[in-house]
């Protein structure tokens, strides 16, 4: 078996000189893979008990099953803490939904999944009232159970969806724990010049934004890739909002991190607005971070 494993390792010392990676970079891909691809099948799972619990109890008490302590949610263009919101409501309907995207960072800590909800008025109601998508933030404990960290959703016509694509980083950094610190200041600045620069750069968004990028806004469908985003965003972006970050999440690994904040001032047409902003960034090569997530809500 010696052999066997030395074969392979000149294998891949051929790859790594091809593709201009080094050797610890290529060992992170080659044994954080595994855990990575573990960690979504966990993720993925927990999302679908989630849901399943709403289903089977009710929504209040999956919520309060299955978000963190410091979860939060969105409500009236400001984010809440998620618990105290689901404690204080006595929600009759029943929200159902299902995962169609899930992403995961290298560190196998902290991933996402999108789906498309549906909201009904009693368990019993076969025709849905609202429905939309849903974006969740999960991380995983030190018990080793996965919660939500942060929650938002958009409304527009949506229907039932089972299918499911799963995300991989592209990018494996040397190290992969111990970079929250500097992830967290790096991430928030970058996010921050993203919104300064739509005002004067000449082509703001397309830069910024990954191939497999999402966008979510109300009223409107899920916009899917870099060439739909960018086109929808030049002719929809409002430059006159004020958008102000108030927490940033990181993966151990800095490869990942969910910046959200809030949406105020007035719009072009001079009416008040106020809403919420939920951004993921990756990063897919050294110190190049693009957006794969993109929410917006506003009232």
């Amino acid at each position: 078996m010696a052999w066997k494993k030395r074969i392979v390792f000149y294998q891949a010392i051929f790859l790594m000189k091809k593709s201009n990676f080094t050797i610890l970079a290529l060992c992170s891909l080659t044994f954080q893979e595994p855990q990575q691809k573990e960690a979504l099948k966990g993720m993925i799972l927990a999302e679908k008990a989630f849901a399943q619990t709403s289903i089977d109890k009710n929504t209040q008490t999956a919520f309060l099953t299955f978000l963190a302590p410091e979860a939060v949610v969105f409500e009236k263009g400001m984010p809440i803490n998620g618990l105290s919101k689901w404690k204080s409501i006595d929600y009759k309907g029943v929200l159902k939904w299902q995962p169609n995207w899930a992403g995961m960072a290298i560190s196998a800590d902290m991933g996402y999944s999108i789906g498309n909800w549906q909201a009904y008025p009693s368990k019993e109601a076969t025709q849905a009232s609202a429905s939309g998508s849903f974006i969740s933030l999960w991380k995983k404990q030190p018990t080793g159970d996965w919660r939500v960290l942060a929650d938002i959703g958009v409304v527009y016509p949506s229907k039932p969806s089972d299918k499911l694509e799963e995300r991989y980083s592209t990018f494996k950094p040397l190290d992969i724990k111990n970079l929250t610190t500097q992830t967290e200041r790096f991430a928030f600045m970058k996010d921050h010049f993203y919104w300064k620069n739509t005002k004067t750069a000449l082509n703001p968004f397309e830069p910024h934004l990954s191939e497999k990028v999402i966008i979510f806004r109300n009223n409107t469908q899920p916009l899917i890739g870099k060439t739909l985003s960018n086109t929808f965003l030049q002719k929809n972006f409002d430059k006159n909002l004020i958008y102000t970050g108030l927490k940033t999440l990181v993966s151990n690994a800095g490869d990942m991190a969910c910046i959200y904040g809030t949406i105020s001032g007035k719009n072009k047409a001079g009416k008040v607005v106020v809403g919420s902003y939920l951004r993921i960034w990756q990063q897919e090569a050294k110190d190049i971070w693009k957006i794969v997530v993109d929410v917006e809500t506003t009232e």
